[in-house]
């Protein structure tokens, strides 16, 4: 399942970056490149037949490039980002659960609505930027919000919008589940636990035999929780 859950986290970067023109491929990677300070920012698909690692290091310094390269566990691409003094910023971990063994979740999610609008689109980019801190753009989702293969969602509590997550069904009928995230204030609420829910209730919406997504090493228990099976490990590296 890893080239899956990488392949949808793949298209998914390729969409938000089409849609707000800021994709770019080479022989070499793509990457995702968005104005100013905002997300996302990220290189990624490396091909390790063309990739010259002195030229990536110095785009990136130059500021021509993200300062952020994205791949799957690689030992022999990895020993050469660091012989070229890239340094390991962070793992996480691909997850998948294979829908066809996991019980439907029941219909029980009032709370969470789909953003449609740029109301909700500045919800969305404001609960986001506050749950992974970093900046996100309400223009950046509202160019989302016509994607016919991604939806959107927010959730509610005490009156509040606090969660946030996406969905994208990608060209190989997999449910990719993006963006999970809660106000920092509101965690500990199951709130995270309710918008991943109402994402695999879209997914067998989709018809999806299987759903992933990219976990921290925090989040990897929780999801182990939900049925989810840890499948690949994805590595990020800075200068």
């Amino acid at each position: 399942m890893k080239n899956s859950i990488i392949n949808n986290l793949f298209e998914f970067y390729k969409l938000v970056g089409t849609s707000n023109s800021v994709y770019t491929t080479t022989k070499q990677y793509s990457f995702v490149k968005a104005n100013a300070d905002s997300w996302p920012k990220v290189i990624f698909e490396l091909n390790e037949l063309h990739l010259n690692y002195k030229d990536l290091h110095h785009k990136i310094k130059d500021n021509q490039l993200p300062n952020l390269v994205f791949l799957l566990e690689n030992k022999l691409i990895e020993t050469h980002l660091i012989k070229h003094k890239f340094n390991l910023r962070s793992s996480t971990v691909g997850m998948y659960i294979d829908l066809q063994k996991k019980n439907r979740p029941e219909d029980d999610f009032a709370s969470i609505i789909r953003v449609n609008n740029e109301k909700t689109a500045i919800e969305f980019a404001r609960i986001a930027s506050s749950a992974f801190n970093y900046n996100i753009l309400p223009s950046t989702i509202l160019t989302l919000i016509s994607c016919n293969n991604l939806k959107i969602y927010i959730g509610y509590y005490q009156k509040q919008y606090v969660s946030c997550g996406m969905l994208l069904f990608d060209k190989n009928g997999i449910s990719g589940l993006h963006m999970i995230g809660t106000s920092p204030k509101f965690r500990g609420l199951g709130l995270g636990k309710k918008m991943t829910n109402k994402l695999l209730y879209e997914a067998y919406k989709n018809s999806s035999k299987q759903a992933v997504l990219g976990a921290s090493k925090a989040g990897e228990i929780v999801y182990s929780k939900l049925g989810f099976n840890a499948d690949a490990k994805f590595k990020s590296y800075i200068i």
